[in-house]
């Protein structure tokens, strides 16, 4: 993943996705971020959820790269409609 390509991709969101500031997708992407610079706590509800849903914290960054590359993407192709 390109830095430039997910900049892009949340700029797309931001024109053309309503209320994706607080779409569920990008809540996970903040606690994934806080996940890989270890700023949850080890008892924390939202570091046991991470866990068992995903391996490592950049397992977990590329599965919500993906569904950002998905939306993104079908919000391009309805645009060129």
């Amino acid at each position: 993943m390109k830095y430039l390509d997910f900049l892009l991709a949340l700029d797309t969101l931001y024109r053309y996705y309503p209320k994706y500031h607080s779409n569920e997708l990008f809540v996970l992407a903040d606690d994934i971020w806080k996940w890989m610079n270890n700023e949850l706590p080890e008892d924390s509800s939202t570091l046991i959820y991470l866990k068992s849903c995903y391996n490592s914290p950049s397992e977990a960054i590329s599965a919500v790269w993906k569904e950002i590359v998905l939306i993104t993407g079908s919000l391009a192709a309805f645009r060129r409609n």
